[in-house]
């Protein structure tokens, strides 16, 4: 089958957000585009934004399989729907021209699957300051009055069959109420997903909402740090002083990062940072709370982005006086174990 169209609107749909680490931190986020089959491209599990090409990171599945499915299932367990859900994704990837099969999708392919021809989803730092806040439900109020678009909140729920299944409820319940559909979806501790029939009106929607969601927290978007690395011998280090200024200033030790804000913070982080010791590990803090990365570039790059993410959020809600919301142990064991995001941390180890 000739995916070719698709792929390249696929790849248009993508650019606007490379090179974005306020948008896009590692391989996280995702985007797709369906053709008149019901078929569905959209972005590999584990690929960051700017690895995608007509010949990598992207991936291809039966939409209205997945669609049906997610419309229809009954919730008997968490575990049971999670691993039936990745089941049939597994069994809706699809082969190419030459027959070869399209690599493991997305985590999130079940939302995908259920929305509009065009989907975006980042974990834009903007609207993260949203979602890790207390306070969110006042805040999507007034970014409602500003946009003028419907928009709905997710609880937190971890990647996977639970997110999918709930942005599937918010699409029945407008259905069944008659009322228009959400094109806006907050993700609680997560990120933001927007979909549409026109991939330029998404950007444009995504590019307004972050200028708003910048606005109310007096910042700016142009003034997120850096996230260049450079290299010494066999360790990556930040070309800026961003990450250690704050650790320094507020005197962090380990246990600071236990306070996990989004999903991906404790897939990166986890197990993974050594202060002041001469066993090294990925994340190296020194004695001067200096930052480096003892693991490959692309590994390196995805961590530090992550980590001037959670970094950024911290700062910027904390100074503000505002009250960051946490996601809970229970939680953060659940994502630790997906067998999905130890997928995704395999091929982040593949230089």
């Amino acid at each position: 089958m000739d995916f070719s169209k698709a792929i390249s609107e696929l790849l248009n749909l993508t650019k606007p957000f490379v090179g974005r680490p306020d948008l896009i931190q590692g391989p996280g986020g995702n985007t797709s585009v369906k053709n008149e089959s019901g078929d569905m491209l959209i972005k590999a599990s584990g690929y960051r934004f700017n690895e995608l090409s007509e010949k990598s990171g992207i991936s291809a599945v039966n939409a209205r399989a997945i669609a049906d499915y997610f419309s229809t299932v009954e919730v008997i367990s968490k575990e049971k729907c999670e691993k039936e859900s990745l089941e049939l994704v597994s069994q809706n990837i699809l082969s190419d021209a030459a027959g070869i099969k399209f690599p493991k999708p997305s985590m999130e392919t079940g939302f995908h699957a259920v929305l509009d021809k065009y989907v975006v989803h980042t974990h834009s730092v903007w609207t993260n300051l949203i979602n890790c806040n207390t306070n969110s439900s006042e805040l999507i109020q007034k970014i409602s009055e500003r946009l003028k678009q419907p928009i709905a909140y997710i609880p937190f729920v971890s990647p996977g069959f639970g997110l999918s299944y709930l942005i599937t409820k918010e699409l029945k319940n407008a259905e069944e109420h008659r009322t228009n559909k959400p094109v806006l979806f907050f993700l609680e501790n997560h990120g933001i997903v927007a979909h549409g029939d026109s991939p330029s009106k998404i950007v444009d929607l995504l590019t307004e909402l972050d200028s708003v969601c910048a606005e109310l927290f007096s910042s700016k978007i142009e003034s997120y740090p850096s996230t260049v690395l450079s290299k010494t011998e066999n360790e990556f280090f930040p070309v800026n002083t961003y990450c250690s200024d704050f650790l320094k200033k507020n005197n962090v030790t380990l246990s600071f990062f236990d306070q996990v804000l989004f999903p991906d913070q404790t897939v990166f982080f986890n197990a993974n940072i050594s202060f002041n010791s001469q066993q090294r590990n990925k994340i190296n803090i020194g004695a001067d709370y200096k930052v480096s990365y003892a693991c490959n570039e692309r590994e390196a790059m995805s961590i530090h982005e992550t980590l001037t993410a959670y970094l950024f959020l911290y700062s910027t809600l904390f100074e503000l006086g505002q009250t960051l919301r946490l996601i809970s142990g229970e939680e953060i064991d659940y994502i630790n174990n997906m067998d999905m995001e130890k997928h995704r941390k395999n091929l982040m180890n593949k230089s």
